[in-house]
């Protein structure tokens, strides 16, 4: 089997991805780059098993819908001084995340700046020959390193940026020495993940892809079905199912 993972940026300088080989209860990562162009990303996605990609894969139906109104009809969503807006800002995923994990819930798709890989993602998407299926079922789906680390038991928080180097090498370091037994690194790669949290991010992503190869990922809720297929679903891992990814 092979995984993948990118981490998504707006800009190809800040895209990274890396590349799994799985056999013989051993991982080898073959491939940790940055510096990623859409054409990579979608040649991935034709000769891989399955690929996490960490941004969000869809907006908020009510913002959709809000935003289709009001380009038709000029009208508002909602009574915005007296309303509930989560349903606007956040999807059905962030909230059940949010829920499930009791840590703030993912960045907003809809109000903040990671709109703009959100729409370089449903660019790419667009590209394929075949429609990429949102909710996870598919070969692409959507990951978290945030989450997937907090389920693995690691540091999920203030190791990104020059500033946070220090914290970054200790979650690293740990993650490696986590992870030793069964996961191939090179010292090329190791480097690459301790000056790079994108590098380091799609690391995780590429594992999160090889748990939901797995189902070792904890399923869409029935009642929130219908809004995974429209709005994406963040794939988070069943705790203590690290150390499971490298069995056949």
């Amino acid at each position: 089997m092979i995984t993948a993972g990118v981490d998504l940026s707006s800009q190809a300088l800040h895209t990274a991805c890396c590349v799994i080989e799985w056999a013989d209860h051993r991982a080898t990562l073959t491939e940790l780059s940055l510096g990623v162009v859409d054409s990579t990303i979608t040649n991935l996605i034709g000769q891989v098993d399955k690929l996490g990609i960490d941004v969000p894969l869809g907006w908020p139906i009510a913002f959709a819908e809000a935003v289709m109104e009001h380009s038709l009809t000029g009208g508002g969503p909602v009574d915005y001084s007296h309303a509930d807006t989560s349903a606007l800002r956040l999807r059905r995923t962030d909230l059940w995340l949010w829920r499930s994990l009791g840590s703030s819930p993912p960045l907003s798709v809809s109000t903040d700046r990671i709109a703009l890989p959100a729409m370089r993602a449903a660019s790419l998407l667009a590209s394929l020959p075949e429609r990429v299926a949102l909710d996870g079922s598919g070969i692409v789906v959507e990951a978290y390193p945030a989450a997937a680390l907090r389920r693995w038991g690691h540091q999920s928080r203030g190791y990104k940026g020059a500033s946070n180097a220090e914290a970054r090498h200790s979650l690293v370091t740990g993650f490696l020495a986590a992870t030793e037994r069964w996961l191939q690194v090179t010292g090329e790669q190791v480097d690459r993940c301790l000056s790079s949290d994108d590098a380091f991010d799609a690391l995780v992503a590429a594992l999160v892809a090889r748990a939901a190869a797995l189902s070792l990922v904890e399923p869409v809720p029935d009642e929130d079905r219908p809004a995974a297929r429209r709005e994406g679903w963040i794939v988070v891992p069943v705790a203590g199912s690290l150390e499971a990814l490298a069995e056949p």
